[in-house]
């Protein structure tokens, strides 16, 4: 750390410049009030170092562009990068860098750009409990320097990253995002939340980060010129990036089998809503399942096992429906079996053993709490979990949209 009025913080010894700093320094963190920004970045230049986060708020989130404006000026004049000012800073999980005020996030494959850093904050302890990790975290702030487009073509190459979820609140140069978005999205899904689409939200926005919300359309229209899935909310933008870690999808043809009728219809509801097909199974298949499960099970589509269905109809189940080529996603659904000794971790044991990873399969245990341990079961050996039967279906659509737009492109 470098402080000029103390000789330790935090325990550490402190300098009192970074000229003081014995050897190369690759990152300045910077936060100290706004006046002193423009000086340390000038010590920053003048030791060589190129890269700077600055925490310090009270730019042009609040009207002040001018010096804003100065220390991106003075920033470019020594060739150093800058992500902010007011930001939480960024964290990259496989460095094991937490350049943030935050707690750790869990290691995974998502990358997650945003331009609010107490929501990146918020969305961070949300995935720690919910067992979801991050590649990347890089809360923007008011992007004068570094700000999507640039994030986009790094990410772009990162082999660590699979999928990216944005927080958006809006973006200077629409050209340059849609390019730098599209191809992102050639090699990996990019999943975006915009907000401010409502007046209020947008003259919020305009206070927030400084950015102008713009026309919601306009962005709509971007999003699907670049590939882009735009979720309407955090669990959806979470979803998506989840569902990701899944092969992609040859066509939209859905499978559903639950131990539940309603949840199934529910599902089959939300599947055609988000541009899915649940299709008749063919005869042969019919009449293998008919084999497998019991006599009083559905083996129409959804595929209703009935609640006595165990661990070796739903293993037996899943490599009858990833073997059939008509199939092109699985969608099964649990919910606590009432009146029998069959617990649901059993179902999660059964997918996972019966998973070969050639057909795209997403789950949904249902019951609160009761279904935790199942969910994180599966979550941990790759397959995607979600608490309701139309979460796990309209993520299960955004992985057809992304698949279908490779296709085409």
């Amino acid at each position: 750390p470098v402080n000029p009025h103390e000789k330790k913080v935090g325990g550490i010894k402190a300098y009192p410049t970074v000229s003081d700093i014995e050897g190369p320094v690759d990152l300045a963190l910077i936060a100290i009030p706004s006046a002193g920004v423009r000086n340390v970045l000038e010590h920053c230049g003048e030791k060589g170092v190129l890269s700077a986060v600055v925490i310090t708020a009270g730019y042009s989130e609040i009207g002040n562009r001018g010096p804003e404006q100065d220390i991106v000026d003075v920033a470019k004049s020594y060739g150093i990068r800058l992500i902010g000012p007011n930001t939480v800073g960024i964290a990259n999980n496989d460095n094991a860098l937490n350049a943030t005020f935050l707690m750790d996030s869990k290691q995974g494959h998502i990358a997650f750009l945003s331009q609010s850093g107490a929501l990146g904050a918020a969305i961070i302890y949300k995935t720690v409990y919910e067992h979801l990790g991050f590649s990347k975290f890089v809360s923007l702030g008011n992007m004068a320097d570094i700000d999507f487009c640039d994030m986009l073509n790094y990410l772009e190459h990162d082999d660590a990253t699979k999928s990216v979820a944005l927080y958006m609140e809006g973006v200077r140069d629409g050209k340059s995002f849609i390019e730098s978005a599209r191809r992102c999205s050639l090699k990996k899904p990019v999943i975006a939340l915009k907000s401010g689409i409502s007046g209020a939200g947008a003259r919020a926005t305009a206070s927030h980060t400084g950015s102008l919300a713009g026309n919601d359309r306009i962005y709509d229209a971007a999003f699907e010129q670049a590939g882009v899935i735009r979720a309407p909310n955090i669990d959806r933008l979470l979803d998506a990036a989840k569902v990701f870690s899944q092969p992609c999808m040859n066509g939209n043809n859905v499978a559903i089998i639950t131990n539940a009728g309603g949840p199934g219809i529910l599902a089959a509801d939300e599947c055609e809503r988000v541009g899915l097909a649940v299709g008749q199974l063919s005869q042969a298949l019919q009449e293998n399942l008919r084999a497998l499960l019991p006599s009083y099970a559905s083996v129409n589509n959804p595929i209703d096992t009935i609640a006595q269905a165990g661990h070796r109809e739903y293993f037996e189940s899943i490599k009858a429906l990833q073997n059939d080529k008509s199939i092109d996603a699985i969608l099964a659904i649990i919910v606590v079996p009432t009146f029998t000794n069959i617990g649901m971790n059993t179902h999660a044991r059964a997918l996972i053993e019966g998973w070969d990873a050639s057909t795209p399969l997403v789950t949904c245990f249902m019951s609160g709490e009761v279904a935790e341990t199942s969910m994180r079961l599966v979550d941990a050996h790759g397959i995607p979990s979600y608490p309701t039967p139309e979460r796990a279906a309209w993520a299960l659509g955004a992985l057809w949209k992304h698949s279908r737009w490779c296709n085409e492109h």
